[in-house]
């Protein structure tokens, strides 16, 4: 999928968050200005774009570029996009849209959770104990189901 990305374009995104982090947001506007199509980096460059914004304190014109952001990321990925957009929504006014921006960060961040769960080897989860008494339904003790007769189909 990105082996159809320019290495400008990764390099221009990839100059716009140096300079973020540098805190500098005008030249890192700059940068992003320079990306004409990002392809699959578009929800990158529009998050980008909207910190941008944000760090300027233009909440009002980082909102369209962080709703967009946050509706082309992948649901996994899209957590920070809503969490910048519920803050310049706050910040601009609107607080019942930053309300539920923020709900749905939370909601993201839960299911991020959720899926951390699932992820976690089986070896991590204490062994069912309920293997190792009698079944009323065959009568056997055994502590491997895999032991037990089966059932003929």
């Amino acid at each position: 999928m990105l082996e159809n990305v320019s290495p400008k374009v990764v390099h221009k995104l990839m100059a716009a968050e140096g300079y973020l982090e540098l805190g500098m947001p005008i030249q890192a506007l700059e940068a992003l200005s320079a990306v004409d199509e990002a392809g699959p980096l578009e929800a990158m460059r529009l998050y980008l774009i909207g910190e941008c914004y944000l760090r300027q304190e233009r909440y009002n014109e980082a909102i369209e570029p962080l709703h967009q952001a946050a509706r082309l990321f992948p649901v996994m990925e899209s957590r920070k996009a809503w969490s910048l957009l519920s803050e310049c929504f706050r910040q601009g006014g609107y607080h019942e849209l930053a309300e539920v921006a923020l709900l749905t960060a939370e909601a993201v961040e839960e299911i991020e959770a959720t899926c951390e769960v699932l992820r976690v080897p089986r070896e991590k989860f204490p062994r069912w104990e309920w293997m190792e008494h009698s079944s009323r339904m065959t009568g056997s003790s055994g502590t491997d189901w895999r032991t037990l007769p089966r059932i003929a189909r």
